[in-house]
């Protein structure tokens, strides 16, 4: 009880903290709107941290091993980054959008997935390599999707100065934390299974999500006004089917 509590005090401060960054966009009591989505921010990430720590203690290692896990995760490491570009821009329709990220993500967490409590770990996710593997992989998650929404609220909101910068150095952290993924997922694989790479769907999936940025990259997509959305979306499409749809097609050995 306790834990679900704590995760959906998380979710109700990622609101407050979407509201209050949509509230800024009239320009109104900026500064005290300001500070009420960080505050909010800072408060649900908090919530996360604690649901996290115990899990950890009531089940000996780290919390990521479901795709209820994994979601959470997912939406706390997105108002991460979210916040991270929110306070080196000040960007409050980009803020809204990677708020607004998170409580979904949240709340397909608590809702479609639905909760469940800690339980035994297969002894193959036993591994330190595993635990660092989905932390940077939903790292590069998190930069991906905060670049889309970056994107969006820069068509939406014609007031928001396009940084190229920004996209940019999203697209390339996101690629960075991928690629780190990749390569500590392959070093769990030789010690759970004795080969690096197997081609399974999940491994080749994530390798053409890592490739789709770094095209994107190249090409400078995620740098242009008009075309970072689809640049974006294409990658975000990318990494959310290896997140969830090749598990929905019941493909290769991963659980999700």
């Amino acid at each position: 009880m306790t834990e679900r509590l704590l995760l959906l005090l998380a979710l109700a401060a990622y609101a407050v903290a979407a509201i209050a960054a949509g509230l800024a966009l009239r320009r109104r009591r900026i500064g005290r709107l300001r500070a009420a989505s960080i505050v909010a921010s800072a408060a649900g990430l908090c919530l996360q941290i604690a649901f996290t720590a115990l899990r950890a203690a009531a089940t000996g290692f780290l919390p990521f091993a479901s795709r209820f896990e994994s979601l959470a995760l997912f939406a706390g490491s997105v108002q991460v980054v979210g916040l991270i570009v929110y306070l080196a821009t000040r960007q409050h329709s980009a803020k809204l959008g990677s708020d607004a990220a998170g409580v979904l993500l949240l709340v397909g967490a608590l809702m479609p997935v639905g909760f469940h409590p800690g339980g035994d770990l297969n002894p193959i996710l036993n591994s330190r390599w595993f635990a660092f593997h989905i932390l940077v992989a939903f790292g590069g998650y998190a930069c991906f999707t905060t670049g889309l929404t970056w994107s969006i609220a820069a068509l939406a909101d014609r007031r928001l100065e396009l940084n190229p910068a920004v996209p940019r150095r999203l697209a390339l952290a996101g690629l960075f934390l991928l690629g780190l993924g990749i390569l500590a997922g392959a070093a769990w694989a030789d010690s759970a299974w004795g080969k690096w790479w197997g081609w399974d769907p999940k491994e080749s999936w994530a390798l053409l999500t890592w490739t789709l940025g770094m095209a994107g990259l190249h090409l400078k997509l995620f740098e242009r006004r008009q075309l970072a959305v689809p640049g974006f979306g294409l990658v975000f499409a990318a990494m959310m089917f290896t997140f969830i749809g090749v598990n929905l097609l019941r493909w290769g050995v991963h659980r999700y």
